[in-house]
């Protein structure tokens, strides 16, 4: 079984630094959240082996999966019929094994279905999947989406649509929004819609 996480020490490097333990301190609150969830670290170290465990399970989905569906995902390409855009077969396979990894909404924090991750293991696991697939990458990155809407987004906007996100459940997101303001507000942050020579909807 390959694995794109243990076949690159380098990737360690990052979560040996000496900054991590204080970043990880604030990220968890002090570990207070393990009253709450019994996934959420004890101590730092809890933690750290956390952050171990979840990038080995990306290094293997992206060796086992990910990796030798890109030549498949290339071949076939989305697809448009019905007025809507469809992924190819061997895409919506990557996502349904992300989601069921619970790989989804991994820096959103744990009330709202995520893992609470920092920005530092969270980008670890961004170049592992680049490494697999980089397109696929570009579509899985869009929890960045979901972090724009935690920061800016009122807590309806965010109990509604995040867990949604955490979930793989089908979204309609924009990106990038103009502004923080306009973040907040969906329906002024929706670019108008076009229809093209072959019936798709686009921005």
């Amino acid at each position: 079984m390959a694995n794109f996480y243990t076949d690159n020490p380098d990737l360690r490097h990052h979560l040996n630094h000496p900054l991590m333990r204080r970043i990880v301190e604030l990220r968890e609150r002090n570990f207070t959240e393990a009253e709450k969830f019994d996934y959420a670290p004890l101590n730092f170290d809890d933690a750290m082996d956390n952050y171990e465990r979840v990038l080995d399970v990306v290094g293997e989905i992206c060796g086992d999966i990910i990796g030798p569906n890109a030549e498949a995902v290339d071949h076939q390409g989305a697809s448009c019929s019905g007025g809507r855009a469809h992924y190819a077969d061997a895409t919506v396979t990557n996502l349904e094994a992300c989601r069921q990894a619970g790989l989804m909404g991994m820096s959103m924090p744990r009330r709202f279905g995520g893992l609470n991750f920092p920005i530092t293991p969270y980008i670890m696991a961004a170049d592992i999947v680049s490494r697999a697939d980089t397109g696929f990458e570009n579509l899985w990155g869009l929890q960045d989406c979901a972090e724009t809407l935690y920061e800016f987004g009122d807590e309806d906007q965010k109990s509604r649509y995040i867990p949604a996100y955490a979930r793989a459940k089908p979204c309609r997101w924009t990106s990038p929004s103009p502004t923080p303001a306009q973040t907040s507000r969906p329906s002024c942050s929706r670019p108008p819609r076009r229809r093209t020579a072959h019936g798709c909807l686009t921005a």
